[in-house]
């Protein structure tokens, strides 16, 4: 008779514990823009990386940027090449054809005593890891030796592992937005090819995603890896670089978010944001706003039609009106699915995974490479202005004048603004 009470208390409990922890976040949030557009002004890059975002800036890194359904090529490579061990981490591996089953295959045929150990996500690759979906490519991987994994959290089930990382021989790491599916085939100008930028690492930065990935294969119950999985680096190249290999905070800011705050505030001349799930909260709107009114030319490149999820992009033009009137630029994709979490400040560049909203800076296992480095920034900015040029701005006039249904539908969408 009690048990009705009890669960109506503990439901309360837990709504009331969401609201709290979302006030909080805005809150620190909010001190978190004062603070990082202040400091930005004052300290060199590394050293807010380091002081303010928590993770340590290495040199001697080689960086190279790899764009759409090339992923899937540079991967089997490095999939065969590989000596002593394979580390996969992933949000989302599905399908039976290519590429999950092209991946599968290269590793069924990896050399004789190579270790692999993937983690997969329990949401995002929820078809491959449960038996109602192709159970015989688990089975033969399983039967191949490799050790499969799923991050499923307690006692929060969606807290989820968002994160692409790959590594090989604790050498060579790739980090990104792709995932193990049809749709990141192709070169993201067809409706069904996402556009995507991922990127190869070599050099001392490898070992800090080595430690991302032993990091999510223990939240897996997995055993840490062996010291053998840490081979020294040497220089691979000039790139100075960072790691922010972020997890969930209840109401603290992650790493991820301090990230973006940190760059965004550190930009003087030019700001190109391309983010697949754009839903900035008000704070992070706020240091955009203030670059744009200091003189930065900021732009950012947004999902258009294509657009996987109707109510996040819902959200995402939520911010629009304001963020125009502040001197942002935005344009939206319109050949496909635009998936890529790529900005440049500058002369720094980030490529990886985290995208600009709650879910992203608050909920999620995320993995970013952040660089330091002229030719990198230049290289992503010159493709930048290539899916421009498939892209429609927004302009402040005509948006102004969007039909009725549409600000009804961001209206809608502004509700669950503390979970997209």
């Amino acid at each position: 008779m009690r048990t009705r009470p009890i669960l109506a208390g503990l439901a309360a409990g837990a709504v009331a514990a969401a609201f709290g922890g979302h006030l909080t976040r805005r809150l620190r949030r909010a001190q978190l823009s004062r603070r990082m557009l202040r400091y930005a002004d004052e300290v060199p890059l590394d050293v807010l990386l380091e002081r303010e975002v928590g993770v340590p800036v290495r040199d001697g890194n080689a960086v190279e940027l790899i764009e759409n359904g090339a992923i899937f090529d540079a991967l089997e490579h490095e999939i065969r090449s590989a000596r002593e061990h394979i580390h996969i981490c992933e949000f989302m591996w599905m399908g039976k054809g290519d590429p999950s089953a092209r991946i599968g295959k290269a590793i069924l045929e990896r050399r004789p005593g190579v270790t692999c150990r993937i983690v997969l996500d329990w949401f995002g690759s929820k078809r491959l890891a449960e038996p109602r979906f192709d159970p015989e490519l688990e089975r033969r991987l399983v039967a191949s030796g490799v050790e499969l994994r799923v991050h499923r959290p307690w006692p929060d089930p969606f807290r989820l592992s968002h994160r692409r990382i790959f590594v090989f021989d604790g050498r060579t790491a790739y980090v990104g937005g792709f995932g193990i599916w049809k749709s990141w085939l192709g070169d993201g100008v067809g409706p069904d090819e996402w556009r995507d930028t991922a990127c190869r690492v070599r050099g001392p930065i490898v070992s800090d995603l080595q430690r991302a990935f032993d990091h999510s294969l223990q939240a897996a119950r997995g055993e840490p890896l062996p010291g053998a999985a840490y081979p020294r680096l040497e220089r691979a190249g000039d790139v100075h670089a960072a790691v922010v290999a972020s997890t969930p905070k209840w109401a603290r800011t992650t790493t991820a978010a301090r990230m973006y705050y940190a760059l965004i505030a550190s930009a003087r001349r030019r700001l190109l944001v391309a983010n697949s799930y754009f839903v900035p909260d008000r704070s992070l709107q706020n240091v955009l706003i203030a670059r744009a009114r200091a003189g930065v030319d900021v732009r950012v490149l947004a999902p258009g039609p294509h657009h996987d999820q109707p109510l996040v992009r819902a959200g995402q033009r939520r911010t629009y009106s304001r963020l125009l009137r502040g001197g942002v630029r935005i344009w939206e994709y319109g050949a496909s699915m635009m998936h890529a979490k790529t900005l440049v400040a500058d002369d720094v560049a980030v490529i990886g995974s985290t995208n600009m909203d709650s879910q992203s800076l608050s909920f999620l296992w995320e993995a970013s490479v952040v660089c330091d480095a002229p030719r990198i920034a230049r290289r992503i900015a010159e493709r930048f202005a290539i899916d421009l040029e498939r892209s429609s701005e927004v302009r402040l006039e005509a948006w102004r004048r969007r039909p009725l249904k549409m600000q009804l539908g961001e209206r809608a969408a502004g509700l669950t603004e503390p979970w997209l």
